[in-house]
């Protein structure tokens, strides 16, 4: 049974199919079984991309981190062995249906920035989500957050209770989404801390710890396309006047979404890049021009790290310094470009907290500084595999370089006009 995955992600699936789909999900049906009934209902020419893509999506829950040493990321192997051991088909033709199922989120959908499209994994700046909102001590209702679906709302107040909201849409899925749900969490200011170290945010009254999403007008059941907000507001109290990394988490009946217990530096960037229901907001205004920001390495393993700040319209002549202590000193760079790079690498011994305190004098209008953490795998590593088909970075695989994988980035921005 050949399968050119090219093909079959031009053509649009048939409602019909999704439709029959959904009716084995909610008769109880398992992955497999639907997967037999759903090439049984099939009439020619039968698309494996098509019926892998709707199995994908309904049974996600299913192949979510169901390889454990994948990470946090739908299961590729996972489908492709139910395809195959449901119907027969040859396992490079499953896993090439597989690999395009997985390769654009289906269902509840949360920006990393206001590009992403539903791409996996993520692409661009990974925690410039325009899905996660803080506004003060100001309500907001969720027709206007959705009016204003590129707009950011970042306002924090220290010493108030904050109201909170989450957005999301309900992308490439074509069944309607009856269970949505947003859940929130705060962390201090750094580089994709574990969720050992989120604190769980409750709605505004303090009951819940999620809220329902809903669509424009009111409405609890979202179809395919539909775009949403929390239909209850939730109440941050942030415990200083320093910086913070909030999180909004979607759910729905086809995906849990609940957070990792913590797998290590993989299962933190795989959550990242390869969680579509998931965003992090890590920006904010600088008045200082200095800043402590979190980060871990995660293994049992002696790790290397490179730490980049990236000005971009900064005056020239300011000074950039970073420093961990005990494993960086601090190194005053000048900037002297309207866009620079400035780099520091550390090894950080085996589950290891640290901070990394960034100076980067005061930031005018118009100007920014984004804090970017890499984690580089070298060949030999036992994840080097992994993280060169997680990057895209092939030639790492035939040249024996080592790759970088994204572990988070934090954002500072001047004060408006």
């Amino acid at each position: 049974m050949a399968y050119d995955a090219a093909d079959a992600a031009a053509v649009g699936i048939a409602q019909v199919y999704w439709d029959k789909g959904l009716k084995y999900f909610n008769a109880g049906d398992d992955a497999p079984t639907t997967i037999q009934n759903l090439y049984l209902d099939w009439k020619p020419p039968f698309d494996l991309g098509s019926l892998a893509t709707i199995v994908g999506a309904l049974y996600a829950d299913s192949y979510w981190a169901a390889t454990p040493s994948a990470g946090q990321m739908m299961s590729v192997s996972a489908l492709a062995n139910d395809l195959s051991a449901a119907i027969g088909v040859n396992p490079s033709d499953a896993t090439r249906a597989a690999q395009l199922a997985f390769s654009r989120w289906y269902g509840l959908f949360v920006r990393g920035n206001t590009a992403n499209s539903g791409e996996i994994p993520k692409q661009g700046t990974l925690t410039a989500s325009p899905d996660v909102l803080v506004n003060g001590s100001t309500p907001l209702i969720p027709r206007l957050i959705i009016t204003n679906w590129n707009q950011s709302t970042w306002g924090p107040q220290p010493g108030l209770k904050n109201y909170a909201y989450g957005r999301a849409q309900s992308l490439n899925i074509g069944v309607t989404i009856t269970k949505p749900t947003v859940r929130m969490y705060y962390t201090d200011a750094g580089f994709v801390p574990p969720p050992s170290s989120w604190n769980q945010v409750f709605t505004y009254d303090d009951q819940l710890e999620s809220s329902p999403l809903v669509d424009i007008n009111g409405g609890l059941t979202l179809s395919p396309g539909t775009r949403s907000a929390t239909q209850l507001a939730f109440g941050v109290n942030f415990p200083g006047s320093g910086h913070y990394c909030m999180i909004t988490a979607a759910g729905s009946e086809f995906f849990a979404n609940k957070p990792d217990a913590g797998g290590g530096n993989w299962n933190s960037a795989t959550w990242l890049q390869c969680n579509g229901a998931a965003g992090w907001h890590n920006l904010d205004v600088s008045t200082t021009g200095e800043a402590v920001l979190k980060f871990y390495n995660q293994d049992d393993s002696t790790e290397r790290f490179v730490f980049e700040a990236h000005y971009h319209r900064a005056p020239r002549g300011s000074k950039v310094a970073l420093e961990v202590a005990g494993l960086l000193k601090a190194t005053a760079a000048e900037i002297t470009h309207d866009y620079q790079v400035v780099s520091a690498q550390i090894e950080a011994p085996p589950r290891h907290a640290g901070e990394l305190k960034v100076r980067f004098g005061k930031l005018p209008p118009g100007s920014a500084v984004t804090f970017y953490k890499y984690w580089v795998v070298p060949v030999g590593h036992p994840r080097h595999p992994h993280a060169a088909r997680l990057m895209g970075n092939f030639d790492a695989l035939a040249s024996g370089q080592s790759v970088r994988v994204p572990m988070g980035d934090y954002t500072f921005v001047g004060p408006e006009t």
